[in-house]
């Protein structure tokens, strides 16, 4: 797989136009930026792309100590849940059959940017 570091628009734009698959890395944590600029990049493509978390990554790095204070806000957490599940239910209609999907992995600092079609 191709990997860009940092914002690298030219090479992006690039990657995009040719439909590949690639990593970005080195973001340093400017995970809103870069994918604002990849997915204004993919859309003026004329194609469709899907933004996700990395949860299994962001799971193992919570160990236990994130499974106790899940429980421990559980009520809350039960609405704030609904919530987020109606608006990734829409988002995903919305984006139903994407051309690409957005892997967010902030424990490696990374995004995963790879072509579905």
């Amino acid at each position: 797989m191709v990997r860009v570091t940092g914002l690298n628009e030219s090479q992006i734009g690039e990657l995009l136009k040719s439909r590949a698959s690639f990593e970005v890395v080195g973001l340093r944590g400017n995970f809103a930026e870069a994918i604002k600029l990849i997915e204004t990049k993919i859309e003026s493509l004329g194609m469709k792309c899907r933004v996700r978390s990395d949860v299994k990554a962001s799971m193992a790095q919570g160990g236990i100590l994130g499974g106790i204070i899940g429980v421990a806000s559980l009520p809350a957490g039960l609405a704030i849940g609904a919530i987020a599940a109606a608006a990734t239910a829409g988002h995903q209609l919305a984006t139903l059959n994407p051309d690409y999907v957005i892997l967010k992995d902030y424990v490696n600092k990374q995004l995963n940017v790879t072509y579905k079609k």
